[in-house]
């Protein structure tokens, strides 16, 4: 038999080496650690969302709230989102000319949302003029934000609130009337919850629940 012309094929096992295949770790090891990284930016994303849209309230407290306080309507506590009562910070007491009394609301857990709220609320009987100049001076010294001042109208005698925006999302509120012998001053302060914080509540919303608070007081006095 005249011999084969060229190479044969080599046996199997034979013939030069081959070139190691590609390994896949690498690339096993990037998707497991783009996986990771994505799985610790959304539960970074979600703790900051949980937490800035957690229920602001406590439990509704017990007790009694002192003098005009307790008839304040819950509607108005409730459009200002504070229908706790905190009888325990609520007083009422007898002065030489009149009566004063201080009444503090909060949020209530389950009922009036996420951010914050707190109104507080001021009723004094006496020397009316000079409590309401004293109390609008107040007012306008707050060093916690800029001061905004303007009258108000179809509130007692006369009315005026005193807006103090901060440079963060907290606002403050202050509606100071005269009626007669009486001065009722409302403080409504708080701020809104956002996607991953907090922000500014809107001024408007902040004045009309403030408002409808100081009118509940005028109708007690």
């Amino acid at each position: 038999m005249p011999p084969q012309q060229g190479w044969q094929q080599p046996p199997p096992g034979w013939g030069p080496p081959q070139p190691p295949g590609k390994s896949k770790a690498p690339l096993i090891v990037g998707i497991i650690a783009g996986v990771v990284l994505l799985a610790a930016v959304a539960g970074t994303f979600g703790f900051l969302y949980l937490g800035a849209n957690a229920d602001g309230g406590s439990p509704k407290r017990g007790g009694t709230m002192p003098g005009v306080c307790a008839d304040v309507p819950q509607a108005a506590l409730a459009k200002a989102r504070t229908t706790n009562g905190n009888p325990a910070m609520s007083k009422e007491r007898k002065v030489a000319d009149g009566t004063q009394t201080s009444c503090a609301w909060d949020q209530t857990k389950g009922v009036d949302g996420s951010g914050l709220r707190n109104t507080d609320a001021y009723v004094v009987v006496g020397d009316a003029a000079g409590e309401y100049e004293r109390r609008v001076s107040q007012s306008k010294q707050n060093n916690q934000g800029t001061i905004n001042e303007r009258p108000l109208d179809g509130l007692g005698d006369e009315a005026t609130a005193v807006l103090v925006d901060g440079k963060s999302a907290f606002l403050q509120l202050d509606i100071i009337v005269r009626k007669g012998d009486t001065v009722v001053e409302v403080e409504h302060t708080g701020w809104d919850s956002g996607m991953f914080g907090n922000k500014r509540p809107d001024v408007a919303e902040f004045e009309a629940a403030a408002r409808g608070v100081a009118e509940a007081l005028l109708a007690e006095v």
